[in-house]
């Protein structure tokens, strides 16, 4: 099963945070990408989220859950370390590695945004409002049609 992950700027200052992690397609569907089109406030922990407050979008599919893929992150960074660190040369290197930082899941990841992500935030949001426009014309067109003729054929006139 694969597991999605969303990471967002919320706000042109803020660096890059993760929304959501380890969420089913459906999930996803539900808890992001729908309040996303239609424009609504969604919940990111205990964070009310405008989607008009969101500067870039990543959605990263993983085939294994968050913890378990920073895990292997780091621990391929501290072999690397270890690796550059000869003891003989006199040279020491001293990192943390990767993977400590929620965000970080996109190094593993496959970005599959534009797979499900199709506009601007609220692009469904008044998807249907110019063909309503369109029929109230035309029903009104119709309607007026229907009460003279009814009027003419009951000879009020």
């Amino acid at each position: 099963m694969p597991f999605h992950h969303v990471i967002a700027k919320v706000r042109p200052e803020d660096g890059p945070r993760v929304l959501f992690t380890d969420l089913s397609v459906d999930e996803l569907r539900k808890r992001f990408i729908q309040p996303y089109e239609k424009g609504v406030a969604f919940f990111s922990g205990n964070d009310l989220i405008s989607p008009t407050d969101l500067r870039s979008v990543q959605i990263v599919r993983t085939d294994r859950p968050d913890q378990t893929e920073r895990d292997e992150i780091n621990r391929k960074d501290r072999e690397h370390i270890e690796g550059l660190n000869d003891p003989d040369s006199g040279m020491f290197f001293l990192s943390v590695g990767g993977g400590y930082q929620p965000q970080d899941i996109s190094e593993v990841g496959t970005d599959v945004t534009h797979d499900f992500i199709g506009g601007h935030p609220g692009f469904k949001a008044g998807k249907w409002e110019p063909s309503m426009k369109v029929l109230a014309w035309v029903g009104g067109i119709a309607a007026t049609v229907v009460a003279a003729g009814a009027v003419k054929w009951l000879g009020w006139l």
